[in-house]
């Protein structure tokens, strides 16, 4: 083996032409063979006159030539030779832009081109970019909306809640950033911090005011030009609303049809009984959508729990007798409880000593009950109820519980007499409304009741809805049915909105959490969608330092949206209330930040800015969705946080004075200041506020070479803007036909040359600028 190797490699020291590669004719008479290389095939030379060396490697003759635009300035020592040689390659010193040569080698009909750069000469006419848009009338032409979390945002009254007056009390603050709507999250009475899960859609939360607090607002809000526009929740409703305990208490009630009920749910889907899941046959039965739904009538029940078997059991009997006291035994020990109703009772068991206890109470519950083995925790089996859902107890006879490790898989015992509804969002916090068969929705008792209560909002002159979760509101997400029943929901709120006044159309946006090409076909009935695939694409690009296919991704979601509406309304945005901060999915990187506001507010479409990503705040979802709506921090001591709502969920850490509206507000550098000064020349020019995008024609997609520039124009008439943005860590130049003497917008620094109908521009990392090319 050792001899083997050793031969091999004397075989490998062996000049090529032992070999048989060398120009000399082959014995057989065949053509020759040349071994050909040249190192390096790039080279940068700085300014100053300077040389650099190339080694050629030949086994037969070579030439060599310079490009002929870079003659007057490049030269090499041979233009020709013999075997292996070193060219030196030699520059004069620059005194204008980067410049750039190709020295062409070749030999026997084969090429290698080294390519040869010279940095710009110090003598170079660049000046600084600075940025000089027209002075700002205060007409705001951007749709520039700011959502905001009432419970959240401010607190007028030091209960730690915010309010409706807090939210009066910085509508400066919010004018500022140039704002020309509010969304405002759920106002109506609800069971959660939240609000989505509403008790009564005609109401103000008194937690956050009164309908003359919200007056006040609208009308404050108007005279700065800022409209007001209220979250509704048109999927469900709380399952503690008056309507579904009146619908629940009795088959006769005139609530009945407002929402999904069935005793055998899976039956009826697979047959088509149940119109708002119908077109999905058999396949869209889910039982964890399934939830009890008891008579909340009292009566007196008497609970017999036997827990000397293998499996315990509960018998429940009707009963006469006293109920019972308090139970005055506190020890935990092999305790036992009955847990129900909509007050979240749990009262202790009394132990008869030999393995049986008993309970009676005036039992009242919509969702039937459970037994438990601890009041503080459902792990390690200490929930007890049945194996199936919508199993029922009949009175009188023994049921046998179910315990399990994974607590969602024990079902509540239901009462006799008791069925299911529907809830999509796999909580019975939530109740599905029924609009039932979408061609004749509109006519439907919950559709007239809930527009019923839009009609109070809109007299009193909110400009519009964010509807939530509207793909689920029909239960076909790929079917045409929820597009058909927002468009006539839409068209029933614009008919209120004119009567009420209203000069222009009602503005509607629609949450759908998907990809633009599931959004698109919701353009059918409502006239703006958020975009989430912009904010994906976005942070894909920052994150990846890749720009120049960010123009052809919006540009197609646009052909997408035209095919179903010609005036779509994109409603981009960053990060919302329900996803990771943009700070957190950036990396806390400032720069990146900062470079975010500047695409959301330069790229077309009608863009929405989340309460608190104009400072910074980071957060994931990781332990709970609080901790993505932290509370506004107005000063930079941290006093008077609207904090109460999230019941100590809130990363403290976070909230240091620099991230505080108080010192952004001093710090012309900060975030905050991006936010403003770029919402500002939005508003300043309608070409960005409303103007159409089109790419450039040198640096996009298919121009590999400056990968990190997203490059594009916005044009509205004679008016016409270019945007570019630097997403590389490294600054770029880069030569344009267009006039760069007027730049409007400026983020990070750059500076520029200008020739007589066209400039170089020198753009830093994470750097944005904006010129104006005409008026």
């Amino acid at each position: 083996m050792k001899k083997f190797i050793f031969g091999l490699l004397i075989a490998l020291a062996l000049p090529a032409a032992f070999w048989g590669c060398s120009s000399d004719e082959e014995e057989d008479g065949g053509s020759s063979s040349v071994s050909f290389s040249v190192s390096p095939t790039s080279i940068s030379l700085v300014s100053t006159a300077s040389t650099a060396t190339v080694s050629v490697t030949c086994s037969g003759s070579w030439t060599a030539t310079v490009s002929s635009s870079a003659k007057s300035w490049c030269s090499i020592s041979s233009v020709s030779g013999t075997g292996s040689s070193d060219v030196t390659i030699s520059a004069s010193a620059n005194t204008s832009d980067e410049r750039s040569a190709e020295v062409t080698f070749a030999s026997s009909g084969t090429s290698i081109v080294v390519t040869v750069t010279q940095e710009e000469g110090s003598e170079s006419s660049y000046t600084a970019l600075s940025a000089s848009p027209a002075t700002f009338d205060g007409s705001k032409k951007a749709a520039i909306t700011y959502q905001l979390l009432v419970y959240s945002f401010a607190d007028s009254d030091g209960d730690g809640y915010g309010d409706i007056q807090g939210i009066i009390d910085h509508l400066d603050y919010l004018d500022e950033i140039g704002v020309s709507a509010l969304w405002l999250s759920p106002i109506h009475p609800s069971s959660s911090y939240h609000g989505y899960d509403v008790l009564d859609y005609s109401a103000v939360n008194e937690e956050f005011g009164t309908d003359d607090d919200l007056q006040e607002l609208i009308d404050k809000a108007k005279a700065k030009d800022i409209k007001i526009y209220l979250d509704y929740v048109l999927n469900h409703s709380a399952s503690k609303h008056p309507w579904f305990l009146d619908a629940v208490a009795s088959e006769d009630s005139d609530y009945r049809d407002f929402y999904i009920f069935s005793d055998d749910p899976e039956a009826d889907i697979a047959a088509g009984n149940i119109a708002m899941i119908a077109t999905e046959g058999s396949s869209g039965y889910d039982s964890g959508q399934w939830f009890a739904a008891s008579s909340t009538v009292e009566q007196r029940l008497r609970f017999d729990l036997d827990w000397t078997g293998s499996s315990p059991t509960i018998t429940v009997t009707e009963t006469t007798e006293d109920a019972s006291e308090e139970n005055p035994d506190t020890s935990t020990d092999g305790a036992k409880y009955l847990y129900y109703g909509d007050d979240d009772a749990c009262p202790k068991f009394y132990d008869n000593g030999d393995g049986t206890y008993y309970l009676v109470v005036d039992f009242a519950s919509s969702w039937g009950f459970l037994i438990r083995t601890s009041n503080t925790s459902w792990t390690n089996k200490t929930k007890y109820g049945s194996q199936t859902s919508g199993a029922q107890i009949t009175y009188g006879e023994p049921f046998t519980l179910y315990t399990s490790s994974n607590a969602d898989s024990v079902y509540d015992i239901l009462m006799p007499g008791s069925t299911m509804f529907h809830s999509h969002m796999w909580t019975n916090w939530f109740a599905d409304l029924n609009y039932g068969s979408v061609e004749t929705c509109e006519t439907s008792g919950a559709f007239l009741a809930v527009l019923e209560t839009a009609k109070k909002w809109i007299n009193m002159g909110v400009a519009g809805f964010r509807l939530d979760a509207v793909k689920h509101i029909y239960h076909n997400a790929s079917s045409t049915e929820n597009p058909t029943f927002l468009g006539k929901w839409y068209d029933a709120c614009n008919q209120l909105y004119a009567a009420a006044g209203g000069t222009d159309d009602f503005y509607m946006v629609g949450e759908v959490f998907s990809e633009a090409s599931a959004v698109a076909p919701y353009y059918a009935g409502l006239p703006a969608c958020f975009e989430f695939s912009f904010w994906w694409r976005l942070y894909d690009a920052l994150n990846n330092s890749v720009g120049n296919t960010f123009v052809d991704y919006i540009l197609g979601y646009q052909n997408l949206y035209s095919a179903y509406r010609s005036d779509y309304i994109e409603a981009t945005k960053l990060s919302n209330h329900d996803e990771e901060r943009t700070a957190s999915i950036l990396g806390k990187d400032e720069a990146k930040m900062k470079q975010a506001a500047a695409f959301l507010l330069t790229a077309p479409g009608e863009p929405y800015i989340y309460q608190g990503e104009e400072l910074g705040y980071y957060g994931t979802q990781d332990n709970g969705d609080e901790y993505v709506r932290t509370p506004m921090m107005w000063n930079a001591d941290g006093s008077n946080l609207a904090d109460e709502a999230l019941d100590g969920k809130v990363d403290e850490s976070m909230l240091t004075s620099d991230i505080s509206v108080e010192s952004q507000d001093a710090d012309s550098e900060s975030l905050l200041n991006v936010y403003r000064t770029f919402a500002e020349l939005r508003n300043n020019y309608s070409a960005l506020a409303t103007g159409t995008m089109t790419a450039h024609d040198t640096y996009n997609s298919s121009n590999s070479t400056y990968s990190t520039i997203a490059c594009w124009y916005m044009t509205e008439g004679s008016q016409v803007l270019l945007v570019v943005h630097n997403v590389g860590t490294s600054t770029k130049t880069l030569a344009f036909t267009d006039d760069l003497s007027q730049c409007v917008g400026l983020l990070g620094s750059g500076s520029v040359k200008l020739g007589e109908s066209s400039g170089m521009l020198k753009l830093d990392g994470n750097s944005s600028a904006v010129f104006l090319i005409s008026e």
